[in-house]
């Protein structure tokens, strides 16, 4: 039941997602083209308006880059919020699934959105220098770039960006589930609680790491202990989280 919940969550994502994150790679490869042309252009009266191109498109990567961020949070929020809240609420309750379920699925369709957003964006990076640098010399420097640092420092921040991805979700959900414990103005509610637990943590995140700076390294930051530390403090954030949201759905939730 859990394969066919999330199967449901990818087909309500509508066709204009996937077409925007399509933008994003399709003027990532004209950018690329068209400052390599830049590059190859002497100095004659046309550069001034032919060096507009890749200004033009540069800032419409930027936008579609932003856009594609706001649309995968969009999603995220509306797909919880209307599928549980909403008038889809009726349905989804009355499924013969547990609420950890109908949770989990959706948090794991979140968190693959995010990833997929994050790759789309890092490939379309890629694509702007692949034709200035060449197929054969990225394909040279890919390795060079993982020797940067260790096995275990990658492993390690994938490991803390995808505890830090399942926290910001789940504290979204809480967000949300908090503001329809009020009558009124439950999508403003939601915000404001979101705000509220974003300083909350941010706060106590602020003299907890500050109490363990000896985990840190001033020249290097990052070292495994700090790191370890930091994916530990993310999944004590997102047990909180999901708990939370568990303990509202299941004990006050109140369909619009």
């Amino acid at each position: 039941m859990f394969g066919k919940l999330l199967k449901y969550e990818f087909k309500s994502i509508g066709k204009w997602y996937f077409a925007l994150n399509s933008a994003v790679i399709l003027v990532s490869i004209v950018l690329g083209f068209a400052v390599k042309s830049l590059s190859l252009l002497t100095n004659d009266s046309n550069n001034a308006a032919q060096a507009i191109l890749p200004v033009l498109l540069m800032m419409m990567l930027a936008v579609l880059i932003a856009g594609s961020w706001i649309a995968t949070l969009v999603i995220i929020v509306r797909r919880f919020y209307k599928n549980i809240y909403g008038r889809e609420g009726y349905l989804t309750l009355t499924l013969p699934v547990s609420t950890h379920l109908i949770i989990l699925s959706k948090l794991v369709a979140s968190v693959l959105w995010t990833i997929f957003n994050a790759i789309v964006v890092a490939l379309g990076i890629m694509l702007i220098f692949l034709p200035n640098i060449g197929v054969g010399k990225m394909l040279v420097a890919l390795p060079s770039l993982a020797q940067l640092a260790s096995p275990a420092f990658w492993l390690l921040g994938i490991a803390y960006l995808l505890a830090s991805w399942v926290s910001s979700t789940l504290m979204i959900f809480l967000a949300i589930s908090i503001g329809q414990l009020f009558s009124d103005k439950r999508i403003l509610m939601g915000f404001v609680s979101y705000i509220l637990l974003y300083i909350l943590i941010a706060v106590i995140s602020m003299f907890s790491t500050g109490a363990f700076n000896p985990l840190a390294d001033d020249d290097f930051p990052f070292t495994t202990p700090y790191f370890l530390y930091t994916i530990g403090e993310c999944v004590v954030q997102a047990l909180v989280f999901y708990w939370g949201t568990h303990y509202l759905l299941k004990n006050h939730l109140n369909i619009q």
